[in-house]
């Protein structure tokens, strides 16, 4: 299979909540060709696994490919607050979501609840 058919074989495990037999599709599917999408399932995977470090270095990877993917920067945004307890960093995420797209709710809640 190529990268693109085990991210869909990866997302209908995922979509499913078959977290586990999700995660190798998404894996193998990023050593073919990285994507942010990929990683950001791999991602949710990898939460759900309960597996902090690695959820974290997969939600990092999707920002940096594509830090201007409002969903994947929210959830990087969560993920350094939750993982990294780096407040400062996530505020300065969401700043630049709202800068891009002021009217994205999730974005400016969060970040008032951060005291931003």
């Amino acid at each position: 299979m190529n990268a693109i058919e085990l991210y869909y074989a990866g997302r209908e495990q995922l979509d499913n909540a078959f977290y586990a037999e999700a995660l190798p599709l998404f894996e193998e599917s990023l050593k073919l060709q990285p994507h942010f999408k990929t990683y950001e399932c791999a991602y949710r995977c990898y939460a759900a696994l309960n597996q902090p470090e690695k959820a974290f270095e997969s939600i990092s990877a999707a920002f940096a490919l594509n830090g201007k993917q409002d969903k994947v920067a929210l959830q990087y945004a969560k993920a350094l607050v939750n993982y990294k307890q780096d407040t400062a960093s996530a505020r300065e995420v969401l700043v630049g979501i709202l800068n891009r797209n002021p009217s994205y709710k999730a974005a400016g809640v969060m970040l008032n609840e951060l005291g931003g």
